[in-house]
């Protein structure tokens, strides 16, 4: 076989011959790399997934931090040279950093977000602003799961817990942006298909945190805690890089038998 005038080279290992040309060793040299790369890059995938787990597992532990040291979205973008600060805030979805903060419960301006089911039962997840006692933004504090009662209609707000009250909750960053749902009350609680905390800023008329914060058990104020820890899978990658490692596998025995005698020796 001649290419662009650049001959078929042969080798031969005793009965065993091997007959190939320089341009299409490249081409499945190239390809094999591509594959085994693919494959490690999977690997890689679940190793950052293992890693996540592991952050969040140990944000749900460590000790809470003052929310007034946590960065809102805008700092975190802007002082990325502050790595201290990088690290008590990292951005990545789940989050779990425990945070601690004082403030009143603004019950009569509280948001009720549908389609939520604990236990196998239909209700609302309920977001109660809370105003912080050295000031700054209202923070959305979700208390947890609540019954829809028998009508499916708007539920009361418990308004049980008053006065100052000091907190500690979960930071919720969201995997993906929430987009905002349609609204039609047009009085407090507000209900919302989903959380989106620019819609429920707009709803509130003043600047609102940037997260969602959820109560840990036995806070004052919380229901029903309905929402689970983010699952981070890592057999999807397992698969895939076996998969893409026997692709390069099948094309090395496929390549092998194709330009030796290899088959007639079995044969043999």
């Amino acid at each position: 076989m001649d290419i662009a005038g650049i001959r078929s080279r042969t080798i031969r290992l005793g009965t065993l011959t091997i007959s190939f040309h320089p341009l299409v060793f490249i081409c499945l040299c190239s390809s094999l790399g591509m594959f085994i790369s693919l494959g490690f890059w999977q690997l890689d995938r679940a190793d950052e997934k293992r890693a996540l787990a592991l952050a969040m597992q140990q944000r749900t532990v460590a000790q809470p931090v003052a929310l007034s040291v946590l960065p809102s979205v805008a700092d975190s973008v802007a002082d990325t040279t502050q790595p201290d600060i990088a690290q008590r805030a990292d951005p990545a979805p789940g989050n779990m950093t425990r945070v601690q903060l004082s403030g009143e419960y603004q019950h009569d301006i509280s948001f009720l977000v549908a389609f939520q089911f604990f236990q196998g039962r239909a209700g609302y997840e309920l977001v109660t602003p809370l105003r912080p006692t050295d000031g700054g933004p209202l923070v959305l504090v979700s208390r947890g799961w609540m019954s829809a009662g028998a009508d499916l209609g708007r539920p009361a707000v418990p308004a049980s817990v008053s006065g100052e009250q000091t907190l500690i909750a979960q930071l919720h960053v969201p995997e993906f942006d929430v987009p905002a749902g349609e609204v039609t009350d047009t009085d407090w609680p507000v209900r919302l298909p989903r959380m989106n905390v620019k819609q429920a800023e707009q709803l509130l008329g003043e600047p609102v945190y940037p997260y969602v914060l959820r109560l840990e058990a036995d806070q004052a104020g919380v229901l029903s805690r309905h929402w689970s820890l983010p699952r981070v899978e890592t057999r999807g990658h397992f698969a895939y890089a076996i998969q893409w490692f026997g692709i390069a596998l099948l094309v090395s025995i496929a390549a092998l038998f194709y330009a030796s005698n290899l088959a007639q020796l079995i044969k043999d």
